[in-house]
Parts: structure tokens; sequence; C-alpha cells
């Protein structure tokens, strides 16, 4: 009888996802049609979105950074950039977001934060990059002619789930903090709710943040720069392969696909990335296969280039105890998107 590690199911399911979508996108195209667009692309437009992918990470890291520096001022942002690059190239091929295990547990010394801040960072850059992000799909969407009803009402319920959770921990994080206390001591032994008291204190102070009207600021503000500069890279894509559709298309491809990363899938997000982004320019007009030869080349783009910056680094930083790790955790945890 073959049995299954705990977080085996969600793996399997993920691939599954994509499997289902992988084949949906395939059912839509002409494949020699879709390969004659690709044989089209310009390099200009491809080295100028491989540009904007590297002001989209610096963007990124810096924002990360500005999260730590509160528990670590003296943390520069070199620090920072390794553990957020090779966390990314984990997510791209391993499954179970592990890299976003490694990035809580794998950097310890480096970036000298307790695990449960940079838990809360996470947390809180996930929520940002969803407002952005859907506010980018309802000004995007705006022109288009067709757009799946259900996907747009899941993302408006995801919204404002995340408007209130950013409410809630902006405006009353102490309580949070009380309600969550409480529940520990009703439901684990007493040594255990001690343990998790520090926890929770930590966690709640990077959920924080954004209590500091400058800092929330800042933060908004960086993300938006970030999320223009993504925008970018799937612009230069589709000036790239000439595709005559008008300019907003390239921003519903980003929203739509970047969202549709919320599904379960496979590592790197194969499937449900193309069949969305794809979605985001026949919405406009254009045919499956550019649409399809699109997507297919926006995602390599985006994974390329940052995975093997980020092996690139683990092979650097030579630590051997990340892999033990990853999957210790993800045994116990699931590693839950």
């Amino acid at each position: 009888m073959i049995r299954f590690r705990p977080g085996w199911g969600r793996a399997l399911a993920g691939l599954a996802v994509a499997a289902l979508f992988v084949v949906l996108l395939a059912r839509r195209v002409d494949r020699q049609q879709m390969s004659m667009v690709l044989a089209g692309a310009s390099w200009p437009a491809l080295v100028l979105a491989v540009l904007a992918l590297a002001a989209d990470m610096g963007a990124r890291i810096t924002r990360w950074w500005w999260m730590l520096r509160p528990v670590q001022p003296e943390l520069t942002w070199g620090n920072c950039a390794g553990p957020f690059l090779a966390s990314l190239a984990l997510n791209n091929t391993v499954p179970l977001r592990a890299g976003d295990v490694v990035r809580i547990f794998g950097f310890q010394r480096t970036l000298r934060a307790p695990a449960a801040h940079i838990a809360g960072t996470l947390l809180l850059e996930r929520m940002l990059d969803l407002l952005v992000l859907l506010a980018v799909l309802f000004v995007s969407v705006l022109g288009a002619s067709v757009f799946p009803r259900a996907f747009l009402l899941v993302a408006c319920g995801a919204g404002a789930l995340c408007l209130v959770a950013l409410a809630a921990i902006t405006l009353v994080p102490d309580r949070l903090t009380a309600i969550a206390r409480a529940a520990a001591s009703r439901l684990l032994p007493g040594h255990w709710a001690a343990k998790l008291d520090p926890i929770l204190t930590q966690l709640t102070a990077s959920l924080s943040l954004l209590r500091s009207p400058r800092r929330a600021f800042g933060l908004v503000a960086i993300s938006v720069v970030a999320w223009i500069m993504e925008g970018a890279v799937f612009a230069f894509a589709l000036w790239s392969l000439h595709i005559p559709v008008a300019w907003p298309a390239a921003w519903l491809a980003l929203a739509a696909a970047t969202l549709a990363t919320l599904l379960p899938s496979s590592p790197g997000y194969v499937g449900t990335f193309d069949y969305f982004a794809s979605l985001g320019l026949t919405a406009y007009g254009a045919g499956r296969s550019a649409a399809a030869a699109f997507a297919v080349l926006a995602h390599l783009i985006l994974w390329l280039p940052v995975t093997v910056a980020g092996f690139a680094v683990l092979l650097w930083t030579r630590r051997p105890a990340i892999p033990g790790r990853v999957a210790g955790t993800a045994k116990t945890s699931g590693a839950t998107s």
C-alpha cells in the first residue's frame, strides 16, 4: 500500500490543476501558428523586458528590506537580495511553496531577524500585492470585450478579505494578538501556549508596520512601482511579438495571470499562469494562438532569469542545511501559500 506524506496531496492536486489548464490552453491554439509568432520576436524588446524585470526585483527586495529594518536596523539591502531571489527560485521549481519556507527559516544568519517577523513580512507582501493587482485588474478590464465573470467575482472577494485583514492588523493589532493568545491558551497545553506567546508578539509587530503613515505610504508606493515594472515586462513581451491589440491588454494579462497563481498549481505556476495570461489578450481581440505565444514568452521571461539568479545565490552561499530544513518543514506544515 502506498502511503503519501503530508503535503503530497496538495502537490498532486496542484499538478492536476496545472495539467488541466495546459490542456485547456493547448486545445485553443494552432501550434504551428504559435511557433511562427514566437519566431518573430524582436530581441531589443526582449532585452528591455529583462531590464524591467531587474527593476521589478530591485523594488521588491527594497520593500522587503524596509519591512525587516524595524527589527534589524543594520540589515543591508544586499543581505535581503540573496534570500529573496533564492526563495523565488525554489518556488519556481519545488512544490509546496518551499521557497517561502526557506526565506523564513533558511537564512537566519544572514537576516538576523526572528522567523515570526519574517513570516509576517511575507504575509504583508501578499496583501499589498493583491490590492495593487486588483486595482490593475479592474482598470484594465474596462475596455475588454469578454472576460470570465466568475474570475472577477473571486477576485472581488479576495480583495474584500484583504482590505478587512489590512484594516484589522493596522488598526487593532493588539486586539488580534489578545484573541490569538486566548485561543492558544484554550487549545494548547500550558507550556506550548507559553512558547507561542513571543512568536505571536513578533508576528503582530511585523503585521503592524502599516500603523506608521510614513512607512505605509512608502510600502504602498514601492509596491506600485514593482507592479509597474512587472507590467512593463508584459508590455515589452507583447511589443516584441507585434500583436496588434490595445495597450491595456498587457496589463489585463498581468493581473489575470498573477491572480491565477492563487490557485493550486505546479511549481512555477505552469498552466494556470499561461491560460489566464492568454485570456487577457483574447479579451482585447487577439487571436488565440498569438495570445498563447505571448503568455508562454512572458512566463519564460519572468521565470528563467529569476530562477537562474536564485540558484546562483544558493550555490554561492553553499547552505547544505536548506534542503533538509525545507523537507522537514514542508512535511509538518504543508507549506501553505
